[in-house]
């Protein structure tokens, strides 16, 4: 009877060992079929994937058949789990068919998600996993079906929780069915209760799992829902219903007073550890904002009285608060007058000790806007030697535990650069290095690449301190090259309008400018208006109409029609209107005129899109007085010279004609934009 257990075990697994190996054969031969499909997208059998520069050329087939190969090798090896083998190629496959003739140019998004894939199939251990997980999570929420099922999952999904609440919730579905769902969600609830609320009482899985929390807060959340449904403000008041400091219909009565709230919310948010601080951080936001506006369009008035009456009785508390949620949208004017106030009303014996009070929330970003606008001397006067030293710790520190969030790095990259006092550089730069050596001695390379990154920013030399193990390479970004702004003999720009105060205005000044010069000739349709030179390199313009509602779908259109994109891309509107732009960009896209495009976030979204892309951006909202000086030399250095773009000689032209326009100050080239340059390193290190 042994005997024959015996045989029948040998005969089974050697059916299943044969099943399996052709099972391994089918989903090779369906990978590789896939990459022949998106090869021929173009009608070509080149690797090309329709891609027209080299640089693109050379990185699509890097994207989409070196790596997928090396992935592929990967699995094949007997290291990689046999258990994972099937679901882990079988998800491969599906991405791949998600790639067609509309995704197939988001080149920056696929390559951090293929690199995420191949690291992750190189079956590397827990540690490996959770390292290149944790510090990425914008990818590893993208690819949790390749490693939902591994022992490091529950405590990457954890610390998403924290860092990205509505994202972890958004991608439920995948992870729905694992034993640790529930720490999840009930962790995506105490930290973003509104992303829940929505889901609560449905039949949808995420309530149907969170129905049976026993978590207290959770709990919480339920009550409010049974009593005042899903519009109550409690949701967000969750911290001080939670701890007794308001009923829900106190907190229905505070919210009633928009300002009372703001008051409240500002005190609250000093605690690190406030429930529900993505939902507070969201109110706080749409407050700040629709303040900050209606002091904005206000700019024009010459009584500061009337200008700023809005913050008249504002607490320098509060007037911080205003500041740094509403970076996005401040005007330089705005900012200076609410700064002014805030310093004159603050209690504080120094700033480094009211940062202390406000539990250094958003403080970055303060001292980022700060030393934009040259304001940061200021508060560095108020403290002490050791404060200085303090405060110059505050902002360095910890910018390795992020969960991948380059944001905090940026906006150090930015103060750095912004910084005129040398004493300060120097301690900056020691901090910098500090922290650079902690992390190459506890090999957190992702720490390595992080404050290398800001040393070799500095001016200093991080292989001094890591080695060769890590490769620091800072682009210049001095220039555009001809070939890159003249792909096919022509440069294609598109400049987006759009129906605000200002729109019409700036869209006539801009049609003026090229209407007048015989170089160009102007083509009007309903929806938009194309110009083109008629001498000298060959050069379009296309300008939606702003005001009418067809004009930039109509060009979307045209672009895609002819497979052609813009080389240029110009925004003209607030930045309320930025993400539209920034939509539009594609990996064409080698010039992104922007204004404001504010901090790390808009600058990832947009080498998301267009990874090749330089930016133009200004301290504050793009003024048209600037844009259309920019614009048009930038034309004409393209179209009368050798077809590149050299940014200190654009900039040094502009100088003289607009040293009377207290705005240009505020325009950054690219080759002077560290944040920038920092993420653009960081995004293509090894």
């Amino acid at each position: 009877m042994a005997f024959l257990r015996t045989a029948f075990v040998v005969i089974a697994l050697g059916c299943f060992n044969n099943s399996f190996a052709q099972k391994k054969d089918e989903l090779s031969k369906l990978c590789d079929a896939e990459q022949r499909r998106i090869d021929m997208l173009d009608g070509k059998n080149d690797t090309s994937a329709g891609y027209a520069s080299k640089a693109q050329f050379d990185r699509a087939r890097q994207i989409y058949f070196n790596r997928i190969d090396q992935i592929q090798s990967a699995l094949e090896k007997n290291s990689f789990p046999k258990a994972e083998f099937v679901p882990f190629y079988q998800q491969l496959i599906t991405s791949l068919q998600g790639v067609n003739s509309g995704t197939v140019r988001f080149l920056g998004y696929y390559d951090q998600y293929y690199a995420t894939i191949l690291e992750l199939s190189k079956n590397q251990g827990i540690q490996k996993d959770k390292e290149l997980l944790k510090n990425n999570l914008f990818v590893a929420l993208e690819v949790i079906p390749y490693f939902v099922k591994r022992a490091s999952a529950e405590e990457v999904m954890l610390f998403a929780a924290a860092k990205r609440p509505y994202d972890v919730l958004t991608k439920h579905g995948d992870y729905q069915r694992e034993a640790w769902v529930m720490k999840v969600l009930e962790t995506v609830a105490k930290n973003d209760p509104n992303a829940i609320k929505q889901f609560i009482g449905t039949l949808h899985p995420v309530n149907n799992i969170l129905i049976s929390s026993k978590d207290s807060v959770v709990s919480m959340l339920y009550d409010i829902y049974r009593a005042y449904g899903r519009s109550s403000t409690g949701y967000t008041n969750i911290h001080m219903v939670y701890h007794g400091e308001l009923t829900v219909a106190q907190s229905e009565a505070l919210a009633a007073d928009e300002d009372a709230w703001f008051t409240k919310l500002c005190s609250l948010r000093r605690n690190p550890e406030t429930l529900g601080s993505y939902s507070v951080d969201a109110e706080m936001a749409h407050h700040s904002i629709k303040v900050i506006r209606k002091i904005n369009l206000l700019h024009d008035e010459k009584n500061e009285k009337i200008r700023f009456k809005l913050a008249e009785n504002l607490s320098a508390e509060e007037l911080y608060n205003l500041i740094v949620y509403s970076r996005d949208e401040i005007f330089t004017s705005t900012f200076l007058g609410l700064f002014k106030r805030m310093m004159q009303r603050r209690t504080d014996s120094s700033m480094y000790v009211f940062f202390n009070k406000m539990g250094f929330n958003r403080f970055r970003t303060f001292v980022q806007t700060c030393a934009g606008y040259n304001t940061l001397q200021p508060v560095l006067k108020t403290m002490s030697v050791t404060e200085q030293e303090q405060f110059i710790n505050e902002i360095v520190k910890h910018l390795d535990l992020t969960g991948g969030n380059l944001g905090p790095a940026v906006e150090v990259a930015d103060i750095f650069g912004s910084l005129s006092d040398s004493l300060i550089r120097e301690k900056m730069i020691a901090r910098i290095h500090k922290d650079l050596r902690r992390c190459y001695l506890a090999d957190n390379r992702y720490g390595m690449k992080i404050y290398g990154l800001l040393y070799k920013l500095a001016g200093k030399n991080p292989v001094l301190v890591t080695g060769i193990s890590v490769k620091y390479k800072v682009p210049e970004l001095t220039r555009v090259e001809a070939e890159l702004m003249f792909p096919d003999g022509k440069n294609v720009q598109q400049h987006i309008f759009y129906d605000d105060e200002d729109g019409n205005a700036a869209f006539k000044s801009f049609r003026s400018k090229f209407s007048s010069d015989k170089s160009y000739k102007l083509t009007e349709t309903e929806d938009y208006l194309k110009i083109e030179s008629v001498e000298g390199r060959k050069i379009l313009l296309y300008m939606n109409k702003p005001g009418v509602e067809k004009g930039l779908a109509n060009l979307m259109v045209l672009f895609e029609k002819e497979k052609r994109y813009p080389d240029i891309v110009v925004h003209r509107g607030h930045s309320y209107h930025l993400q539209t732009t920034i939509d539009v960009l594609t990996s064409n896209t080698k010039v992104a005129v922007l204004g404001s495009c504010g901090g790390y976030q808009n600058i990832s979204r947009v080498l998301e899109n267009a990874s090749d892309a330089q930016i133009v951006s200004s301290k504050q909202i793009g003024t048209w007085t600037v844009n259309n000086e920019l614009l048009k030399d930038m034309c004409e250095m393209m179209r009368t010279g050798t077809g590149e773009i050299v940014w200190s000689t654009l900039w040094a032209g502009m100088e003289d004609r607009m040293k009377n326009n207290d705005k240009w100050k505020d325009y950054i080239p690219p080759n002077r934009n560290l944040g920038v340059k920092f993420v653009k390193a960081f995004q293509v290190m090894k």
